[in-house]
């Protein structure tokens, strides 16, 4: 029944973005310092999450139960220790903290690697891909204004100065300048993106099986 009292108290936190260590005096004064424990467990805080909540109890003059967390703790981190949740944690962007008993955690941190490798690969992918959709636009950009400097040039105003006609000129050289750069840039993104993607999808298909997301 303890579990299950955990569990609940696990999900009812998570839902409203609980966990942190920052608890209010209601919460201290009807603490469940066993379930407390079980929820860092749970979601990989270390030893040291009991410090803070400690803290802010104690503003209430309300002590921890440190057998009581310590107890729930260990409950929680065998959830936490899951090959499966390794995976999910690394493939989310977070480090391992070196939270795990000795006996899951080869297994773990296994798991996390290959999780980690994931997301690396893909924040790789993505990040070339901004700055291929980012130097496309620009393209565009460079386009519609090189035409629009390039007809104003074609029918240039009687009444504009020879010094505006110069600075005309070399804004339009300026531009095609810029055009050519990034037409160079753009083919270079492309390559490289084509680049990360297969590596994404070849090490993807490689950890695929051992992971159920």
């Amino acid at each position: 029944m303890r579990r299950v009292f955990a569990m609940m108290f696990v999900l009812a936190l998570a839902g409203c973005g609980g966990g942190g260590g920052a608890m209010e005096e209601a919460e201290c004064l009807t603490a469940d310092w066993r379930a407390i424990g079980y929820e860092d467990g749970a979601q990989g805080y270390g030893p040291q999450q009991l410090a803070v909540r400690r803290k802010a109890c104690a503003e209430y003059g309300v002590a921890a139960n440190f057998e009581a967390y310590m107890a729930g703790r260990e409950e929680g981190l065998v959830y936490y220790c899951r090959p499966q949740n390794g995976y999910n944690v690394g493939n989310s962007g977070y480090r391992y903290e070196g939270v795990c008993p000795p006996h899951m955690e080869a297994a773990f941190a296994a798991a996390h690697a290959d999780g980690f490798g994931l997301y690396q690969r893909r924040a790789r992918m993505q990040n070339i891909g901004k700055r291929l959709s980012y130097s496309r636009q620009r393209s565009q950009e460079l386009e519609y204004a090189l035409a629009d400097r390039t007809l104003s040039m074609a029918t240039p105003s009687p009444d504009l100065a020879a010094a505006d006609v110069a600075a005309r000129v070399i804004e339009l050289k300026q531009l095609a300048q810029e055009k050519i750069e990034i037409g160079e840039a753009i083919r270079q993104l492309e390559i490289d993106y084509a680049a990360a993607q297969h590596d994404y999808e070849t090490y993807r298909a490689q950890i695929s099986g051992r992971y159920s997301g």
